[in-house]
């Protein structure tokens, strides 16, 4: 990989870019940030990549990839399910593990789409699960930027009939929270 690559991959990782790396075996798996998402596999043992952006492997978002497992940010996997299914696998992990950081992860899904949604249908639908982890992990920060996104939405899809649904889903499971 060239240089610039890797030095831009390098900028991805430190700016947030990389949303998670699942490892299993000597494969990593991973989503990445960029103009829109982009999902990556790095099979390590024959040193190739695969990327879904316009440039397919080695690109930016592969360097980003190799930076966040070398850097320690990856979660491990011995399910092989994990090759097939890698962000349900994640999810899985974090669901039961670490719901603090499965609701951190997205949050920073959310803002993301909040600004590149134009239907507003995949952050409705990341606002739902957003709330689902943020009952099994629920802190006054995280209900805030919960809170926050969702009146980004409102103030994006005013007429929605979806927006008043998400709305009385807010409230319900933000209500315990004084916010």
């Amino acid at each position: 990989m060239e240089k610039k690559t890797v030095q831009k991959g390098r900028n991805y990782y430190k700016k947030g870019r990389v949303l998670w790396v699942l490892k299993y075996g000597e494969k990593l798996f991973s989503k990445v940030l960029g103009t829109y998402p982009y999902y990556v596999e790095v099979d390590l043992a024959k040193n190739s990549s695969k990327c879904t952006c316009p440039q397919g492997k080695d690109c930016k978002h592969v360097a980003a990839t190799i930076v966040a497992f070398e850097e320690g940010f990856y979660v491990e996997s011995h399910e092989p399910l994990s090759e097939f299914f890698p962000e349900a696998v994640l999810k899985r992990h974090l669901f039961h593990d670490n719901p603090e950081l499965g609701l951190e992860v997205l949050l920073k899904e959310l803002q993301y789409q909040i600004n590149n949604d134009e239907s507003g249908s995949e952050v409705a639908r990341l606002l739902r699960e957003a709330l689902k982890f943020f009952s099994l992990a629920p802190s006054k920060e995280m209900g805030f930027q919960i809170l926050e996104i969702f009146r980004e939405f409102e103030r994006l899809f005013p007429d929605y009939n979806l927006t008043e649904e998400l709305e009385k889903e807010v409230r319900e499971t933000l209500k315990g929270c004084s916010l």
